[in-house]
């Protein structure tokens, strides 16, 4: 007569198979959480993509206005003081510049409230009386010192250029196109050049204002964050990078670069918050998985201990 399963035995098998689903439950829950950071990351990617194209879009249609200006400006080049002055009022008002200006080939420029200004060397004037339409890198108005962007684009009469018309934004325009509601608010973005240095920062409560350039943050004394970046910026390269900051914990940073200048795009989100989420995500599984192997175990402790019996009544004959 073979001998019967004891009950230590059936529950010896019970608990090696709860302990081969515990392993696979614990396997399939880092598997799932590893591929679902790796989402993210590819989100947090689209995102700076989005907003680059943005950016890109803005620039284009911007300097697209400001040709058209100086086309219409071209038409009249005898134009007294007074006169074009009273143009550059009327233009500035109607396509919302912070100011308009007019500068002549040797630089001497007039602005649209009558003063003049000297920029035969700022590089915005230069491309432009080559024939180019471009947007300088951060500078600062001369009159209030806050932080603005130039549009220059060539004035011509009849193929030549008679000079370059101006016209200055101020960064926090830029900055709402920046304004990333992704990854519950938590996330931003700002433009700096290849160098590090801002030219549209981020007004975001995570950011850290006050910085000209992002490879000087107080928190990283050893500029991290230059060695990490820096051979893909002058590359022209994008990628995404995980970065410990002392202050603000470990920031996933996604880099772009865009077809203006030497800018990049960057993107920031606190490892925190992609976590906290992908947590939230994962939580549920393995607690489900656990009932379900509670359960087994349970119903396994059940059958030890009522297969013996079941064993007897159907081995007795009937009628006996």
């Amino acid at each position: 007569m073979k001998k019967s399963f004891s009950f230590a035995q059936c529950a010896a098998v019970i608990l090696l198979c709860t302990g081969l689903v515990s392993t696979g439950i614990v396997w399939y829950v880092q598997q799932l959480n590893t591929k679902l950071k790796t989402e993210t990351l590819l989100i947090l990617k689209e995102f700076a993509a989005q907003d680059a194209r943005s950016v890109e879009m803005q620039v284009s249609k911007d300097l697209d206005l400001l040709s058209a200006i100086a086309t219409s400006l071209g038409m009249y080049p005898n134009l007294t003081k007074q006169e074009l002055i009273t143009f550059l009022q009327t233009q500035r008002n109607q396509n919302h510049y912070k100011n308009l200006e007019f500068a002549q080939p040797d630089g001497t420029t007039t602005l649209d409230d009558g003063s003049f200004l000297e920029l035969s060397k700022t590089q915005h004037f230069q491309k432009a009386m080559t024939g180019l339409a471009n947007i300088s890198d951060r500078g600062q108005d001369m009159l209030d010192r806050s932080n603005i962007l130039v549009e220059a684009a060539p004035v011509k009469h009849e193929g030549e250029t008679i000079g370059v018309l101006m016209g200055t934004r101020d960064t926090a325009d830029f900055a709402k196109l920046l304004d990333m509601q992704s990854f519950g608010g938590m996330g931003y973005s700002l433009l700096v050049r290849a160098n590090g240095d801002k030219v549209v920062e981020s007004f975001h409560k995570n950011a850290i204002s006050g910085l000209y350039n992002i490879f000087d943050m107080p928190d990283d004394p050893d500029h991290a964050l230059r060695h990490q970046v820096l051979s893909d910026f002058t590359a022209r390269k994008s990628g995404v990078i995980t970065y410990h900051s002392a202050k603000r914990g470990t920031l996933y940073i996604s880099y772009l670069p865009l077809s203006i200048n030497d800018w990049y795009l960057i993107c920031v989100v606190p490892e925190e918050h992609i976590t906290k989420v992908t947590n939230n995500f994962v939580t549920l599984l393995p607690m489900i998985c656990l009932l379900i192997a509670l359960a087994a175990f349970i119903l396994g402790i059940y059958l030890c201990q009522a297969w013996p019996l079941l064993r007897k009544k159907l081995s007795t004959p009937d009628g006996v």
